[in-house]
């Protein structure tokens, strides 16, 4: 240990501080000294309403190499925050852009390998990094989740712009993502949204010859932030939430775990979140009368249309409830609920319809109802991929 820093250490032991105003102890120190403290040194801790540090005084009072500065959280950190001083030091204004990609962390490194040879590379892990420019101290820094790259590039208007320009070229950008939260911690995935089984209008005869893009825009565009699908499983729930995530280019918020639910940091998250959309599945327990002990009710009638509300934030609620007499009524009010669909199973006719649709086998017509699961892998000649939820 240094001299410096012992002297740092012995100035608070003894209260000899150099930095510190030298004047009348104040009735708050005085008490606050006699309550005394075995966690923290309370003696010597300061916020800037005490006006007893002098910081400037304070930062000529010791060498250059032992001078406070902002704390890091990693590598990548320090070092990214080491070149944006550098930045502000010469005077450089300093812009931000950003992009999410479809590359996964195989093809990222391979083309940023090739494509920045001129540059300071550094992989500080598997799924992250950062790319320095050292003439103009213009740099890149990149994080890979699951088979997608969200890349930041900070600098002139002109590298930021030109870096973001040339890797939404090589790539496809992600316009919508599911943001699973999986843990009562506030632990993540994203994954960008799956776009290869889309629905059709044939799947849902409800709608009464209203196209899919029609339902959807007036959902969005509607007052009422709350959209309730009631139906048994196979019936196209998922599929239908993933069309209206696809049209709209939502990004979605989903957990299936009631336990999260319970805590109201997801719905502060929510609202502040770029997801426009909250997707809430097989939400049986969710959606039960509060008489009946559901605890949950009231998150979510504050979030639908209460004093936290956010204009354009939505809603939806997939449930296997047999009845809409089994979902609290407050939910369902004019207003806050924009509608309750019906799913439910094709008949012959309108699996056939579906069928042919999808240039698909038509169904043998051996039974009287037919899931739209049942139709749409029906494949011929090929083995089918069965994917789960929105990924």
């Amino acid at each position: 240990m240094s001299k410096n820093i012992r002297d740092l250490i012995n100035s608070l032991t003894t209260g000899s501080f150099p930095a510190l105003a030298r004047g009348r102890p104040s009735r708050r120190d005085r008490r606050n000294a006699a309550k005394g403290s075995k966690k923290t040194l309370k003696r010597f801790t300061w916020d800037a309403t005490d006006g007893r540090l002098n910081l400037k005084e304070f930062m000529n009072n010791i060498d250059n190499d032992n001078k406070i500065f902002l704390g890091v959280s990693d590598f990548d950190d320090l070092i990214t925050s080491t070149v944006l001083k550098r930045r502000c030091e010469t005077g450089k204004n300093t812009i931000h852009r950003e992009t999410t990609v479809l590359c996964n962390r195989e093809k990222w490194a391979t083309w940023t390998e090739e494509n920045f040879k001129d540059y300071f590379f550094v992989q500080g892990s598997s799924s992250s990094g950062f790319i320095i420019d050292e003439a103009t101290d213009n740099y890149i820094t990149y994080a890979v989740n699951s088979n997608s790259t969200t890349v930041r590039v900070f600098g002139d208007a002109e590298f930021c712009d030109g870096i973001v320009t040339t890797v939404e070229t090589k790539f496809d950008v992600v316009t919508s993502y599911i943001e699973w939260i999986y843990s009562g911690d506030g632990n993540t995935v994203n994954v960008p949204l799956n776009r290869d089984r889309l629905p059709l209008a044939e799947m849902y005869p409800f709608l009464n010859g209203e196209s899919l893009e029609s339902y959807y825009d007036r959902y969005m565009e509607s007052s009422a932030n709350i959209l309730l699908l009631i139906g048994p499983p196979g019936t196209g729930k998922t599929t239908f939430i993933r069309g209206l995530l696809s049209h709209t280019n939502s990004s979605a918020m989903v957990t299936y775990d009631a336990t999260i639910l319970e805590k109201d940091y997801l719905f502060a998250r929510f609202i502040e979140d770029d997801a426009a959309v909250m997707v809430l599945e097989d939400s049986d327990a969710f959606l039960k009368s509060r008489n009946d002990g559901n605890t949950m009710m009231h998150r979510f009638l504050n979030v639908g249309d209460g004093l936290v509300t956010t204009k354009g934030k939505k809603m939806i609620f997939s449930t296997n409830l047999p009845s809409i007499r089994d979902i609290d009524s407050a939910l369902l009010r004019p207003g806050r609920c924009f509608d309750v669909l019906q799913f439910d199973a094709l008949n012959f006719e309108q699996a056939k319809v579906l069928a042919n649709k999808l240039n698909v086998q038509e169904p043998a017509g051996d039974k009287k109802d037919y899931s739209i699961a049942e139709i749409f892998n029906t494949q011929q000649h090929k083995p089918i991929q069965r994917k789960v939820g929105f990924v």
